[in-house]
């Protein structure tokens, strides 16, 4: 255990201190607590946070014997000394105003204005070491020494601790035991941790152990102040408990901020890591990996990008084709990114799944060309991952490729590009949790403002059996006197979910508008084969609605070649059902409008979906089955796996004949039969027990 802090104390210090920063920001906006607490808490928190950096700092610029070294160790050093006997000092404050507040003493208790006066003491013998060298010098390797006057430096803050500890326990009844505990700790922690660090050089236990019950006696007060951070920080001190799940929990915060930092040199690029590790996670789950390999591979591709950091400015902003030079530069990304995680010896895994991120399958990647199972399984998995991920996004150039065709970029790339056992799985993802009716809702954005009308539409948000609810808020914008102003939807069909009006892009992307709905009852029917209205109460000219700044809410759900459509505003409702042209169109929603602004778009898909009777039919089913049947009833499949044959028994040598053909609205290559070899007590697919 010695062993693993020493080799992770600056990770832990950069965690601890960002913790410590992140409180003391917390605590500025804080209205809950008074003036004089929140300053106290403000100067613990910054002290803690300066502390530990300065000690980290310590550590990085030893030996270093550049005058940039010189000068760091020493200020870094000095800084350490001084911050221990702030930090003690805050924390004297801090029973002072629990103390005077909560125990209801007429007067500050003695020891603690003891401690006020000798504290500062201490301070101004840490200046004069720095000229005297009482406490410490550095030799010619800019390495420090401790000297003999350096035990001294103790006496102070484990003094002012133990004072501390004897005021808590004259107060303990009267303290609640979420203060108490924590201040007690304060003071015995760190005098156990420094008689341990008199004997061990090297190791900052005496801070770690310092900053880490600031940050836990900063979690109780704010319990006690504020009922709403209860529950939040009870989480908080559960995973505390757990030495395997604190440090867990540190790595995990340290990785997503060090990732959202480097992310922001592309704006194209942010939360890509994030999303590449879930996707690597369920691959390598789906894959029947363990547990710990799923966690390995989901830090692994969080962390893969993180060479982006070298790559310059210039080339992440440049809005034109890269030049030869420039791509040269690009394509160390994953170099750097394997220099920079091959300093975490104890998880070798990380640097080479970054290193090798963009390998191919067939030997014609990059760095080192490696080809089919000489590369690393878990870059393998996360070369999948990143190309889905990187196929679905928003980039500099061009829009997210539509879902349809980043399957079949898997399928055709299967022992080419990718691992043909991760790419199938993949294929099987989208089709199943990643499926386009489900939705990659992360270029929607939360605000539209509209000037003409359909001059600003959102991306197409998808509607399928689960309810999706939308709520926003419409206001209407500057216009010309009496000029028309109101929000409506269109809904339609694309490959790219997005709405088109030329015809290339039409042909290109599949694009078929149904029609468009307004919230005061006016529709518009495309290419729908039916639409029907219904608007409780009727709108009329002497009540109108949506004259002012209105909340909207919109309900859309759909079953077979049915949709319906609720649209909620100025207390009236809008029900629209559609009937699409067939059971195999997708259909989403897409929000404009009229000289107005739409802002706070939220999206929640419910878990309920709908049953066969629950929305009104408006026109006949569109079958290609009715005809001829032999053992079994014919089946249409509509989407992919909407309907299933009943079940055929296998005995024996079993033979199944029969006869398929395309729908006429199939595209692209996913348009075939298959079979599924399954086990379920009710022989249905998906049934009870299914396997």
């Amino acid at each position: 255990m010695g062993n693993f802090f020493l080799a992770h104390q600056l990770n832990i210090m950069l965690a601890l201190g960002s913790v410590c920063g992140m409180t003391a920001v917390y605590t500025f906006i804080l209205k809950s607590v008074t003036k004089r607490k929140r300053i106290i808490i403000i100067v613990m928190e910054l002290s803690a946070m300066i502390l530990l950096y300065s000690d980290r700092l310590a550590y990085i610029y030893r030996g270093d014997t550049s005058e940039l070294g010189f000068a760091m160790t020493r200020v870094s050093n000095f800084l350490v000394y001084l911050m221990t006997l702030v930090v003690v000092m805050a924390v004297n404050r801090y029973i002072e105003q629990l103390v005077m507040n909560d125990c209801g003493a007429e007067t500050v208790p003695r020891m603690l204005r003891f401690n006020d006066m000798c504290l500062p003491l201490g301070m101004i013998l840490v200046v004069i070491s720095q000229f005297t060298g009482f406490y410490y010098t550095f030799d010619e390797t800019n390495h420090y020494v401790r000297a003999p006057g350096f035990i001294v430096c103790y006496i102070f803050p484990v003094l002012a601790g133990i004072l501390e500890f004897i005021v808590t326990l004259m107060f303990v009844k009267k303290l609640d035991k979420k203060i108490s505990i924590p201040l007690m700790m304060f003071t015995i922690s760190p005098i156990v941790a420094g008689g341990i660090q008199v004997f061990t050089y090297g190791f900052s236990l005496v801070n770690i152990v310092m900053v880490g019950t600031v940050i836990i006696i900063y979690t109780f007060a704010l319990m006690d102040m504020d009922q709403t951070a209860v529950r939040a920080h009870e989480i908080e001190m559960q995973v505390l408990e757990s030495d395997r799940m604190k440090m867990h929990r540190l790595f995990n915060q340290t990785a997503n901020a060090f990732i959202t930092a480097v992310e922001k040199k592309d704006f194209f690029s942010q939360g890509n890591s994030a999303r590449v590790a879930d996707i690597a996670g369920k691959i390598a789950e789906r894959a029947g990996k363990s547990d710990e390999f799923c966690n390995q591979v989901y830090y692994a591709a969080l962390l893969h990008d993180v060479g982006m950091i070298g790559i310059p400015d210039r080339i992440m902003e440049k809005k034109t084709e890269l030049t030869e030079e420039e791509y040269e530069l690009i394509k160390r990304k994953p170099v750097m990114s394997g220099e920079i995680l091959s300093s975490i010896t104890e998880y070798p895994f990380l640097r080479d799944s970054a290193l090798y991120s963009c390998e191919r399958y067939d030997g014609n990647g990059y760095p080192e060309g490696l080809k089919g199972k000489e590369i690393p399984e878990m870059a393998r998995i996360i070369s999948v991952a990143d190309a889905f991920v990187s196929m679905t996004s928003k980039k500099r150039f061009r829009d997210p490729k539509p879902i349809q065709l980043v399957k079949q970029e898997f399928i055709v790339e299967a022992g080419i590009q990718f691992d043909p056992e991760f790419s199938d799985i993949m294929a099987q993802m989208i089709d199943y949790e990643l499926h386009e009716d489900t939705g990659l809702l992360s270029n929607i954005g939360t605000t539209l403002k509209c000037a003409a009308y359909r001059s600003a539409i959102s991306e197409g948000i998808p509607v399928n059996r689960n309810v999706t609810e939308i709520r926003f808020e419409f206001e209407p914008s500057d216009s010309e006197e009496g000029g028309f102003s109101a929000p409506s939807i269109i809904l339609f069909d694309s490959y790219d979910r997005m709405v088109h009006d030329n015809k290339k892009s039409i042909d290109a992307t599949n694009y078929i508008e149904y029609g468009e709905i307004w919230f005061d009852g006016h529709m518009v029917s495309t290419a729908a084969r039916n639409m029907e209205m219904t608007v409780i109460p009727e709108v009329n000219e002497d009540n109108p609605i949506l004259t002012g700044k209105t909340e909207c809410f919109i309900s859309a759900v759909r079953y077979a070649n049915h949709v319906r459509v609720r649209m909620k505003a100025d207390e009236r409702l809008t029900e629209v059902v559609v009937a699409l042209p067939e059971s195999s169109k997708s259909a989403c929603i897409g929000i404009t409008g009229e000289n107005c602004v739409i802002s706070g778009i939220d999206i929640e898909q419910k878990d309920e979906m709908v049953s066969d009777d629950e929305i009104r039919k408006i026109a006949e089913d569109i079958s290609y089955i009715d005809r001829m049947e032999s053992d079994i009833p014919n089946v249409q499949v509509d989407r992919n796996r909407s309907a299933a044959t009943e079940a055929v028994e296998v005995k024996g040598d079993t033979q199944i004949l029969f006869h398929t053909m395309s729908l006429p609205s199939a595209n692209l290559v996913w348009h075939c039969p298959y079979v599924v070899i399954y086990y379920s007590s009710d022989k249905q697919v998906g049934g009870n027990g299914f396997r």
